[in-house]
């Protein structure tokens, strides 16, 4: 089989074409079920190695990855005699998958990054505050585009100009001068100044370069600083991702959003 690369073409025919044509061939009675995992923080070659032996295309439940901005996606196909037959197969390939990969498996099916982080926030019942530089006020749309969030979102700020980070977060020109707007200090920085903006539980700052211009031999297009600032406890990431400004944006709010679910997991 044949399919177009463009997702909505992909999507209508796999449903519509693809799927009526493989239970025909599997004849009566056979059932047919899906299962995504949706991973963060591992290559698409890195989730191979770790997977090597569980699944593949040729066993039941199938196995295949796609890469995407934000992370790699594990796609199960299974098929068994009755509904409960493929759901039993899923759940013990999605059960092996998870001890292999462990926390890097964030989500099920539809599940997105800004879900899980908000239901963590919630029951935590903490409060989160974001200053955003280059993802333009990304993670505060996706954490606001969950119904509920003013449990948990208290502000965001974009201050994208070096005046405004000082102006309104607090950010030392001193710092500015020595670090650079795009570092790891100007992050932690922003984090902190967001946090005592709001008085926030939680504070989060991004920094970096998206491109396509900007960029130097030191400071390269497609690095992104990350801080996280709660109660006597910092982090801080510093990444470099590839592509076009957009899947840079997409990446480093991705990653912003893992940053703060790893530190709530741990807790």
């Amino acid at each position: 089989v044949a399919l177009p690369g463009v997702p909505s073409e992909l999507e209508w025919m796999t449903e519509h074409q693809l799927l009526p044509l493989v239970r025909d061939k599997l004849g009566p009675g056979r059932r047919l079920g899906q299962r995504v995992l949706h991973t963060f923080g591992l290559s698409e070659l890195a989730v191979e190695e770790e997977l090597a032996g569980i699944a593949g295309c040729d066993t039941n439940p199938g196995l295949g990855l796609t890469a995407t901005p934000h992370g790699v996606d594990l796609r199960l196909l299974g098929e068994g005699d009755t509904e409960a037959d493929v759901d039993s197969a899923l759940s013990d390939a999605e059960e092996r998958i998870r001890e292999c990969l462990g926390d890097a498996v964030y989500g099920t099916d539809g599940a997105t990054m800004e879900q899980v982080v908000g239901l963590l926030l919630t029951m935590r019942g903490a409060r989160i505050a974001v200053a955003e530089s280059c993802t333009g006020g990304l993670v505060a749309d996706r954490l606001t585009a969950i119904p509920g969030s003013s449990e948990y979102f208290s502000c965001g700020v974009v201050a994208y100009s070096n005046a405004a980070k000082t102006a309104i977060l607090g950010v030392g020109e001193a710092a500015l001068r020595k670090h650079g707007a795009v570092s790891s200090q100007t992050a932690r920085a922003m984090a902190c100044g967001v946090r005592k903006l709001t008085g926030s539980d939680l504070g989060l700052g991004i920094t970096g370069i998206a491109g396509p211009g900007g960029g130097s031999a030191k400071k390269p297009v497609g690095l992104v600083c990350i801080a996280l600032e709660a109660d006597s406890d910092s982090r801080s990431e510093e990444h470099r991702f590839g592509g076009t400004r957009a899947v840079i944006k997409a990446r480093a709010s991705q990653a912003a959003l893992a940053l703060v679910r790893s530190w709530l997991l741990a807790r």
